[in-house]
C-alpha cells in the first residue's frame, strides 16, 4: 500500500492534539479524518473505509478500547493505535491484548508514529494475504477438485467426506506417489479446522534426534547458546499435523508421539515444562503396521490411536480409468504454469498410459506429462514425447479375450471405455465370470469390479461348459 492510498481517522478530544496529530499525517500524504468525538468517527466510518484508527484512550464518554471494539465490530482488519497521556504498562498491554495493533505516549513522536503505521499497513496486508491464501487452498482442496471418478476413488471419497466431519484420528494407507497428502488436506480444508494450520512433517525424512527436536521443539540452553523453538506439535495448535511415512519413525519417539496425542501436551527437547495443544493427527504410510507389529517395530498402542479411520488409497494401476482425466488435468496445469497453449493427449500416448504399470502411481504420471508438456512443440503430446524407455506392460496392451492389440480408432472416452471393458471381460472369463474372483485377479475391490461393470454396461453370464464326452 502507498502511504497516498492511505487513509487515517483520528479521534481526540484534545483539539491540540488532534491537529498536531493531522499536520504529523499530512506531511506524509495521508488523507486524514479528524474528529473530536466517538460520534462524529462513527459517521465517518459510515461513509467510507479507512486504512487505520489513532483513537485517545480517555474520552469524556467513553474509552480508546471501547471505540476500538466498536470500530472492530464492523471492521475487523483496521489497525487501531491508541493515544494516552500515562506511561502506565498495564494500559498498554490491556490495548494490545484486546485488539490495539499499536500504543503511543502523548506528546506524541512524528517517527514512531510514522513507524507505527507503516508496520500497522504492512501487518494488515499479511493479514489479509493470509486469509486469501487459506480460502485458495480451502477451494483448492475441495472434493470435486480431486480427480477420480473410479469406483476405488468414490470409496475413497466417501470415507474422506465422513473424515472431514469428525475429529478422529485418521491413518492413510498407500503407496509412495499415490496421493495421501493430497487426501490429508482434503480431510482438513473441508473440517472445522480449516481456519487453523496444516502442517505436515515425513517422518522418513530425518534422523531420530532431529525428527525429535523436529516434532517436539527446543527448550532454550543459555549454557549451549541454543534459542528456543517451538516444534511441529505447538505449530499444528488449533488445526491438523500430518505425520506423512509414521512406519519409519524410531520406537523410541513413537512412545513420544503416543503420550502427546493421549495427553494433548508436549514437552519441548531440553524442558519439562508442558504445553497444551489442541492439534487432529492424520498419519499416512506405505508400510504394513500390523506386519510391523508383529515383528516389534511398531507400537501396537499407537497403532490403536491412528487406526481410528481408516483410508487406503488405491495405487494408479488399480485405477486405470482415472488416467484420462489426469492426463488432462496436468496437461492443464503445466501449460498454464509454463504460458504454453492448451495442449491433448495423442491416442498412442494414452494407450502407453492405459498400460504402463506406474510404480511410481500418481507423482510419476504428473513428472511425465510435466517433461512432455516442455518436449512437445505442437498441441498433441504424442509417444515420441515421453521418457526414453517408457513403455505399457505387455499383459495390459493384450487384454482382449482372442490376445489382440488395442486398436486406436475411436473418441478417447470410447476408446478407453473399450479398453477397460475387454479387460474386465477377459478376467471374467478366466474365472468363470464369478466377479469376486475376477477382481481379485485384477487387485481391485468387488465392489469396484461391480461399478465398472455397471457402467460399461458389460452383461455378465455364468460359463456354460459343454459336458465332457
Amino acid at each position: 500500500m502507498t502511504t497516498n492510498a492511505a487513509s487515517i481517522l483520528i479521534v481526540d478530544d484534545d483539539l491540540n492534539t488532534l491537529k498536531m496529530v493531522e499536520q504529523f499525517l499530512h506531511l506524509k500524504k495521508y488523507q486524514v479524518t479528524a474528529c473530536l468525538t466517538f460520534a462524529d468517527a462513527q459517521r465517518e466510518m459510515k461513509r467510507g473505509q479507512f486504512s487505520a484508527a489513532v483513537l485517545d484512550y480517555f474520552m469524556p464518554d467513553t474509552t480508546g478500547l471501547d471505540m476500538m471494539r466498536a470500530l472492530h465490530a464492523t471492521a475487523p482488519d483496521l489497525p487501531v493505535i491508541i493515544l494516552t497521556a500515562s506511561r502506565d504498562v498495564k494500559i498498554a498491554v490491556d490495548c494490545v491484548k484486546n485488539g490495539a495493533f499499536g500504543y503511543l505516549v502523548k506528546p506524541v513522536d512524528p517517527d514512531e508514529l510514522y513507524v507505527t503505521l507503516d508496520k500497522a499497513f504492512e501487518h494488515r496486508k499479511l493479514t489479509q494475504e493470509n486469509r486469501r491464501l487459506k480460502l485458495d487452498l480451502k477451494d483448492r482442496y475441495k472434493f470435486e477438485h480431486i480427480v477420480g471418478q473410479s469406483g476405488r476413488m468414490m470409496e475413497v471419497f466417501d470415507l474422506t467426506a465422513r473424515a472431514a466431519k469428525v475429529r478422529s484420528n485418521i491413518l492413510i494407507l498407500g503407496e509412495t506417489g499415490a496421493g495421501k497428502e493430497l487426501i490429508a488436506k482434503a480431510i482438513h480444508y473441508n473440517s472445522d479446522r480449516a481456519a487453523g494450520p496444516f502442517i505436515g512433517v515425513n517422518c522418513s525424512a530425518l534422523a531420530e534426534s532431529l525428527l525429535e527436536a523436529e516434532l517436539f521443539g527446543i527448550e532454550k540452553n543459555v549454557a549451549t547458546g541454543v534459542d528456543a523453538r517451538i516444534g511441529k506439535f505447538e505449530a499444528a495448535n488449533g488445526g491438523t499435523l500430518f505425520l506423512d511415512e509414521i512406519g519409519d519413525m524410531a520406537a523410541n519417539l513413537q512412545a513420544k508421539v503416543l503420550r502427546a496425542m493421549q495427553e494433548r501436551e508436549v514437552e519441548r527437547v531440553g524442558s519439562h515444562t508442558p504445553h497444551k495443544v489442541d492439534i487432529r493427527i492424520i498419519a499416512a504410510t506405505n508400510r504394513d503396521l500390523p506386519m510391523m507389529i508383529e515383528r516389534g517395530e511398531f507400537r501396537r498402542d499407537l497403532f490403536y490411536r491412528l487406526n481410528v479411520l481408516v483410508i487406503p488409497v488405491p495405487p494408479l494401476r488399480e485405477r486405470r480409468d482415472d488416467i484420462p482425466a489426469l492426463c488432462e488435468h496436468f496437461l492443464a496445469k503445466y501449460c498454464a504454469e509454463n504460458r504454453l497453449s492448451p495442449k491433448k493427449l495423442g491416442p498412442d500416448a494414452l494407450a502407453l498410459f492405459m498400460g504402463h504399470p506406474w510404480p511410481g502411481n500418481v507423482r510419476e504420471l504428473e513428472n511425465t506429462i510435466e517433461r512432455a508438456v516442455v518436449m512437445c512443440d505442437g498441441d498433441t503430446v504424442t509417444a515420441r514425447h515421453l521418457p526414453p524407455g517408457f513403455s505399457a506392460a505387455p499383459a495390459a496392451l493384450h487384454a482382449s479375450g482372442n490376445g489382440g492389440d488395442v486398436h486406436i480408432t475411436a473418441p478417447l472416452e470410447e476408446m478407453v471405455n473399450d479398453f477397460e471393458r475387454r479387460i474386465i471381460l477377459k478376467a471374467l472369463e478366466d474365472n468363470d465370470w464369478r466377479q469376486n474372483r475376477a477382481a481379485d485377479a485384477l487387485g481391485v475391490t468387488e465392489r469396484s469390479i461391480w461399478y465398472k461393470i455397471k457402467k460399461l454396461g458389460i452383461e455378465t453370464r455364468r460359463n456354460e461348459r459343454e459336458p465332457e464326452e
